[in-house]
């Protein structure tokens, strides 16, 4: 029987979580995956090696030095020195330590639950760790898992690379939660032998070794105590005195004695009741434990309840959209850890926020929002002054929407429709819950730009992040340090700063702060005055004039401007004022928009990078004076907003702005450092080797299993000819060559003819795809095409693309089906999902260099090949190529999303035969090609070719689905 399919993209689950449940008495099986070499007791699991420390001695532990010699003598006879940890009666092992709770795996602590916890799914025992799994995982997850478990206890990152369809989701889950939950029980374990060391008698009681080592906050006063036996002497013994031998407990009520107190309270006032003395015939079984220093002969009462708080790591779990971890939460929801572990989401207010918007007050949700959640203040002639309170309800209602008003698991969806039922805010309540959740969720962007990290109050310190998606962790750096804003931006908000300092008794506590901005931005301005000469003589190209500096040599053109470094510290303290109060209370500071405190803001972070740690990162940077040209509407909006609706023409017009570039990811990356760890995930890593210079992180602990889909359920080829048997290379040159462009039509028509339902073709640029449509409908190919298959094409707009994608959707399931041209690293091709009859076939045109007449690439080109030593960088060419593969995985690993999936991918381009350009392809691409290169003819006619592929896989599809 095949295993279940697991999928982290689709529904593809065969079993139920909810289907097994553990044995209590069921022995867990041990999977301890390691990676150490003095490990001599291994096994072969799917590839994997695997080791068991299933039967490992508990180790040594030394007693706190200062203890005094009653106590020392109970506790050694508690925990023997045998290096075997003492057990108690009721099963709870216990080794005594220090004060302080050793780190995970350090080997100073043994934990051992007194009661398996039994949760459903299958049980593997990975790392020493217990990890509770839905259906049967596969030897890929468990390797996945490994790593996962191995990073977080050494406090190392990871590189996680796992085809798609493999269950990387689900194992990265199960894996992290599974840690977590094993460290609150250590912690919990830890802190219950610690207050046994200082009161041995607990061991006697049943249920106190439980109740300490629970992760809650418990009141031992409600432990019963239950004897063996009655005859041995104790002040627990049952009294001589009432004839009554070790029978079962007297059903009859017995009178309370009175002292005098009165015991018959109000609802919800406490009693006060006299402490019952041991001649009382009270059940043993039944009496609340009452543990005093004259009878129990001990120098101290026992401590009331267990520790409050068990910190674990929270684990902070990104993806790239909203739409990714939805996906995500639903496969957490699957896991056993769903309602153990407490989740949240984070998300823009663009997302989150149910206040209706109004676009002729506001620029946008976050300006609105800013401006309502300030604190209304009491008006002077109230006789009893108000609590100030904001503007917007669902921000003072926020409270109401609270982690037990939602499901185990919930998307943002499901949180915004509760947030509206409450009238709550969504967006600062799930930020409330992340306070204390287990796992958050979030865009992996939420983690990596500092000032939304910032602005959230996201501490990472000793966290652990995984990063799923992280194909694009690079670029995604890169991003966040990079910085544009513009003359005009300057000079709008000096003027709204100016205007605001005529108000000087409104704001007199921040009236100094507004003088140094006001100063610093007419430096600016004349900055941008004083360089404009220089970009004047430039060529344009692409609508955009460019000149860059050196960056040494532009700082000194601040500096010369008194916008420099000697100026920063000044600048940066009345920023970061300003933009507090901007922040805080936005009404006060009467005038002064959203748009204004961005400029500030972004200001001080571009000036923060260039002089912080004494210029350190200064050359990481790439600094750009562009003059650039917009086109828009003649008519300009009234007041309330509107435009002319009558035609006018267009008007053009010049804008001067500074790009800030940065050449290095790791200057964001850093800022990582603290985490315990950083899991980055991707079914598409390869080629790995670049990540580790180009982030400046170290990632010891790396995995690419293969995949988990049968080699005969995927064909994966290349053609390396045109129909007239020349070459067909897809370099951009030979592209605009008309054979190349009708040899490339053939072949997607053939593909379309003989693949059923769905079809992805991947182009390198949409000027190619446009230029492509329009050779094919001058030589009537495109109209064959539509015959074929319904044919869509990917669109830039947002709103276009999801039509598109919806009509795709609804189509490609007819008997006709349906062909959808896309380009590389757009929105079809980055983690959108395509499963079964929605890709049966994927084609990819060429390989996807990026542009090197694009400025940042080839500024960051530039920057590789300075630092190719001392920073240990990829070569330009090298860093070029990597981007490229990097694109070409991640396209092609639409094709197969689970299991029972089936499907093809068709290479297009002759420099694949060549191994220099397959290298870099990823793992079980390359294991499925082999020597499958095909020429026109080959790929028609051979009897082993793509045709006989779908054939055979339609025909046993149509089997599957009859059984």
């Amino acid at each position: 029987m095949s295993s279940p399919a697991i999928s982290d993209d689709d529904n593809s689950f065969e079993q139920s979580r909810r289907s097994t449940r553990l044995q209590g008495s069921k022995k867990p099986e041990s999977i301890a995956i390691s990676s150490d070499e003095d490990s001599d007791k291994t096994i072969e699991y799917d590839g994997v090696v695997i080791s068991s420390d299933e039967d490992e001695d508990l180790p040594n532990v030394q007693l706190p030095s200062k203890i005094d010699e009653q106590k020392d003598k109970i506790i050694k006879n508690l925990f023997p020195a045998s290096g075997k940890a003492a057990k108690s009666k009721n099963g709870a092992k216990f080794t005594s330590n220090g004060s302080n709770v050793p780190p995970s795996g350090s080997g100073s602590v043994s934990y051992d639950p007194p009661k398996p916890q039994t949760l459903p799914g299958h049980l593997k025992m990975i790392g020493g760790v217990p990890v509770h799994f839905p259906v049967p995982p596969y030897g890929a997850q468990i390797a996945l898992m490994s790593k996962v478990i191995e990073g977080i206890n050494k406090g190392v990152n990871c590189l996680l690379e796992s085809p798609t369809g493999s269950g990387k989701t689900l194992a990265l889950l199960c894996g992290a939660l599974a840690w977590q939950q094993h460290e609150k029980n250590r912690i919990g374990n830890f802190q219950a032998q610690q207050l046994v060391s200082q009161h041995p008698e607990l061991v006697e009681l049943k249920g106190a070794a439980e109740g300490v080592a629970s992760p809650a906050s418990v009141d031992l006063t409600h432990f019963a105590f239950q004897k063996e036996k009655f005859g041995e002497k104790s002040i627990y013994d049952k009294p001589a005195c009432s004839g009554a031998g070790d029978g079962p407990a007297p059903t009859t009520k017995r009178a309370e004695p009175h002292d005098g107190t009165d015991d018959t309270s109000e609802p919800g006032l406490v009693s006060i009741h006299k402490r019952r003395k041991v001649e009382d015939d009270v059940t043993p079984s039944l009496t609340p434990l009452q543990l005093t220093p004259e009878k129990q002969n001990i120098s101290s009462p026992v401590k009331a309840e267990t520790p409050k708080n068990i910190r674990v790591p929270t684990i902070y779990y990104g993806a790239r959209t909203h739409k990714q971890i939805q996906q995500v939460v639903k496969e957490f929801s699957r896991t056993a850890y769903c309602g153990e572990a407490t989740m949240t989401i984070l998300s823009s207010r663009e997302y989150s926020c149910i206040r209706p918007f109004d676009r002729s007050l506001y620029a946008s949700k976050n300006d609105m929002c800013k401006e309502c959640v300030s604190k209304r203040k009491p008006k002077h002639d109230e006789p009893r002054p108000q609590q100030e309170a904001s503007n917007c309800k669902y921000y003072e209602n926020r409270a109401r929407l609270t982690a037990q008003d939602l499901p185990p698991a919930f998307d943002l969806e499901e949180l915004v429709a509760v947030g509206r039922e409450r009238n709550a805010c969504p967006f600062y309540a799930a930020r409330a819950m992340a306070a204390g959740a287990n796992i958050v969720f979030c865009p992996y962007n939420y983690l990596i730009d500092p000032s939304i990290r910032s602005s959230l109050q996201i501490e990472l310190q000793d966290e652990i992040v995984i990063l799923d998606e992280a194909h694009n962790i690079e670029d995604i750096c890169r991003d966040a340090a990079t910085f544009l804003f513009s003359r005009d931006q300057i000079f709008a908000a000096l003027q709204e700063l100016e205007k605001l300092a005529e108000y000087r008794y409104a704001n007199e506590d921040i009236q100094p702060d507004v003088a140094c901005l006001i100063q610093a931005l007419r430096n600016w301005n004349d900055w941008f005055a004083n360089q404009a000469p220089l970009i004047l003589s430039k060529p344009v190209n692409g609508g955009e004039a460019v000149h860059t500096w050196d960056v040494k040599h532009f700082v000194d053109t601040l500096n010369n401007h008194n916008i420099g470094i000697k100026q920063y510290g000044e600048f940066r303290g009345s920023a970061e004022s300003f933009c507090r109060k901007l922040r805080d209370e936005p009404a006060a500071l009467y005038g002064v928009a959203q748009a204004t405190g961005n400029v500030v803001e972004a200001i001080g972070i571009v000036l923060s990078y260039l002089f912080r740690e004494d210029g350190k990162q200064m050359d990481d940077f790439k600094p750009a004076l562009i003059r650039g040209v917009e086109t828009s509407p003649g008519s300009a909006p009234d007041a309330q907003g509107w435009r002319s609706t009558q035609y006018e023409r267009s008007v053009q017009k010049e804008t001067l702005s500074l790009r800030l570039m940065c050449m290095s990811p790791a200057v964001v990356f850093s800022q990582l450092s603290p985490c315990r760890t950083v899991l980055l995930a991707s079914g598409t890593l390869t080629p790995r080797h670049s990540l580790a210079s180009e982030l400046g992180a170290a990632f010891p602990l790396q995995v690419s299993p293969g995949h988990v889909i049968a080699a005969d359920r995927v064909w994966i080829g290349t053609l390396t000819t045109c129909p007239n048997g020349k070459p067909l290379e897809c370099k951009s040159a030979a592209m605009n060559q008309v054979e190349t462009q009708d040899a490339l039509g053939q072949c997607v028509l053939w593909s379309c003819q003989v693949a059923p339902h769905g079809v992805l073709c991947f182009l390198p640029s949409y000027m190619l795809l446009n230029k492509l449509q329009r050779r094919w409908q001058e030589t009537g190919l495109w109209r064959k095409l539509n015959d074929a298959k319904n044919v869509f094409m990917e669109s830039r707009n947002v709103k276009d693309h999801n039509d598109i994608m919806e009509e795709y959707y609804a189509t490609v399931g007819t008997p006709k089906g349906a062909l959808l041209f896309a380009v590389y690293r757009g929105k079809v091709s980055e983690g959108m999902d395509f499963k079964d009859h929605q890709a049966r076939a994927v084609i990819t045109v060429g390989i996807p260099y990026p542009n090197t007449f694009d400025m940042m690439v080839r500024e960051k080109m530039q920057y590789n090949d300075r630092h190719t030593r001392d920073k240990q960088l990829l070569s330009s060419s090298e860093w070029l190529r990597v981007q490229a593969y990097r694109a070409l995985n991640q396209a092609v690993g639409r094709c197969v999303r689970h299991r029972r999936d089936w499907g093809a991918v068709l290479l297009v381009d002759a420099r694949f035969t060549q191994r220099y350009y397959t290298e870099h392809l990823s793992q079980w691409v390359n294991n499925f090609l082999g020597n499958n290169h095909n020429t026109f003819e080959e790929l028609v006619n051979s009897d082993n070719g793509l045709e006989r592929f779908m054939q055979t896989m339609t025909m046993k599809e149509k089997e599957e689905d009859a059984l």
